[in-house]
């Protein structure tokens, strides 16, 4: 990343939101939650009457339904400065974001894209006005939309449209070396607590450099090799997101990854005086601190040229930088957030009996029948279990539900009408 106000600009941000959960009856059911055929098959191995042919429940099932995430929003906020045409760095998020929203696992996510720099402005007095590649679109190029069913191949739905978008827009010209990533983060965050839906919000955000483009605000920077006061303090941006986070009523989980250059030190005035790596750990921190690593040390920010020990964010700056592995990052942090919680079905009559409840998952290509624990202090640490929460809910403990999370094409059905199995 280079002196932040010479051509162009260079951020890739990610924004993403996941939620609790609820219920939808597998296939062979209408919308009464009753069977519709009691001989027809279901999904993921399971019928409309029998629990399906690997569990227990052959022959007393009188209904299988789906657990699905409820409505939740993700936006990814792209940096697609000059830079992030290095070495294949745009391409490879390109076909991470699709291969990751593809999944299943985000058909009932609001899904939505925000790619930025998007034009050139006026410069600040320090450049004489030049025009800099410092503007930010104020609202995300493709809006958050409920993906559904339909993936990126169909002609039509959100997914389409974030592909079609990434497909046709390639990293801005120049050499990357302006980076508004304050006002990309704060228009991202703002379009997803102007999502109105109850949920969990959750924004991604992928860069390769240093934040710039303060000059062109009242907020304070460091100065950069062209005089101009344009690096962003990144305490700035620690506050912006750990505000996010902690609003009462719409809070934002922002994720953070650096690709291959976000790894400065302040070798010189053409990067930031300080360590980018530190930087984007604390902007972790404080954004998204229920899914940092435990160990990371790199939660407060310090004008240091010295990196943290113990990353908090997805550093992708040593060699562990692709596709895949960025994808994966994603799912993961879909499921670290979405949680095991599930609406109970509602059956035809309106009336659930919960001494007829069972829970079968299939996770690893392999389906299990779940116990309701009898003694609420068991952690069900080597087999998974399930149990109600307070609010009369249904939830997966102890492995069953880390199980779920690491998996992104999980499956969870909710079986009514046979015995609950209790130990």
């Amino acid at each position: 990343m280079l002196s932040p106000l010479r051509i162009s600009v260079t951020a890739v941000t990610v924004a993403l939101v996941a939620l609790a959960c609820g219920t939808e009856p597998r296939q062979g059911f209408d919308g009464t939650s009753s069977p519709t055929d009691p001989g027809s098959s279901g999904g993921s191995g399971f019928d409309g009457t029998d629990g399906g042919p690997d569990s227990s429940f052959r022959g007393c099932a009188s209904a299988t339904f789906k657990a699905e995430a409820l409505p939740a929003a993700m936006l990814f906020v792209l940096d697609k400065s000059g830079t992030m045409a290095d070495g294949g760095k745009y391409a490879a998020a390109q076909a991470a974001i699709a291969q990751a929203m593809d999944l299943d696992a985000f058909d009932s996510m609001h899904l939505g894209l925000l790619g930025y720099p998007s034009s050139n402005v006026s410069g600040p007095a320090c450049l004489f006005g030049i025009p800099v590649l410092c503007g930010v679109s104020g609202l995300p190029q493709v809006p958050l939309a409920l993906a559904g069913k339909d993936k990126s191949s169909a002609s039509s739905g959100v997914r389409h449209a974030m592909y079609q978008w990434l497909v046709s827009n390639a990293p801005m010209p120049g050499n990357g070396d302006a980076n508004p990533t304050y006002d990309a983060l704060k228009n991202g965050l703002d379009a997803l607590e102007a999502w109105n839906v109850s949920g969990k919000r959750i924004l991604f955000y992928i860069t390769d450099g240093g934040a710039s483009c303060a000059s062109l605000s009242s907020r304070p920077g460091y100065q950069d090799g062209n005089g101009c006061p344009d690096w962003e303090h990144p305490s700035t941006i620690v506050d912006l997101v750990k505000a996010a986070h902690d609003d009462p009523q719409k809070p934002v989980n922002t994720i953070v990854v650096g690709v291959p250059g976000a790894d400065g030190h302040g070798e010189n005035a053409d990067v930031p005086p300080y360590s980018v790596r530190l930087a984007l750990s604390a902007y972790a921190a404080a954004g998204s601190p229920e899914t940092i690593p435990a160990s990371c040390t790199g939660k407060t920010f310090t004008q240091t040229p010295t990196d943290p020990s113990v990353a908090c964010h997805f550093d992708m700056t040593t060699g562990n930088y692709s596709a895949t592995a960025l994808a994966n990052a994603i799912t993961q942090v879909r499921g670290s957030l979405l949680g095991c919680i599930y609406e109970l079905p509602v059956p035809a009559n309106g009336q659930l009996d919960k001494n007829q409840v069972n829970v079968h998952t299939e996770t690893g290509g392999k389906g299990s029948d779940l116990y309701k624990r009898k003694d609420a202090s068991n952690p069900c640490t080597a087999d998974g279990c399930w149990d109600y929460t307070e609010d009369g809910k249904l939830v997966l403990v102890g492995k069953a539900c880390e199980d779920v999370k690491k998996d992104p094409t999980a499956k969870v059905d909710i079986v009514v009408g046979c015995q609950t199995i209790v130990k």
